[in-house]
């Protein structure tokens, strides 16, 4: 039996459905999207405090969808990215990283140390592993992260690649360039 939380989106579901429109079917929607090259696809965190949709004000007379991970780091979403430009050949991504992440207070080694106890069996996969932790500034990762997007032979170069800095305290998205500014 289901309980909790869940339980509640549930049931929030049922009454959703009564009055729910179903999306174009999907090939026909990708083809549209394809021949526009208008989609955008936004990387976020996973933090439930961030909902890109409305930070973005993104409706469905808007062509976007988003890939969510712990940090919004582009290295977790490559795989997913690509799978996308071939399916709806998004003319932009945006990595949106936020103030406040949990990724900037629990960093590597803390995941590490955390899943060394609950697999320690697993301890040489654990230990090779990267978890997108942001110990400078966000804007440094959001600079690493369109850096590693542009060399990603998996995603097309003509793919326009925006950076986003979202403060989670006043609710400002800034525009963060591929380059630091000169002092």
């Amino acid at each position: 039996m289901i309980t909790g939380p869940l339980a509640q989106m549930l049931v929030r579901n049922s009454k959703i459905a009564e009055t729910y429109v179903s999306p174009p079917a999907l090939l026909q929607m990708a083809t549209a999207l394809r021949a526009a090259g208008t989609g955008v696809v936004v990387i976020s965190c996973s933090d439930p405090r961030l909902n890109p949709y409305q930070v973005l004000g993104i409706d469905p007379t808007l062509k976007a969808t988003m890939v969510r991970n712990a940090g919004g780091r582009a290295f977790d979403a490559i795989r997913t990215l690509a799978a996308l430009q071939t399916i709806g050949a998004p003319g932009t991504i945006a990595i949106m990283h936020h103030t406040d992440c949990g990724m900037s207070h629990f960093h590597d080694s803390d995941i590490k140390k955390a899943l060394l106890e609950i697999a320690p069996e697993a301890k040489t996969t654990i230990e090779a592993m990267k978890f997108g932790e942001i110990k400078d500034s966000i804007e440094d990762t959001i600079r690493e992260d369109i850096a590693l997007l542009k060399a990603s032979p998996l995603i097309k170069k003509t793919t326009q690649i925006i950076g986003l800095a979202y403060d989670i305290k006043t609710g400002i998205l800034t525009e963060v360039k591929e380059s630091k500014p000169e002092l």
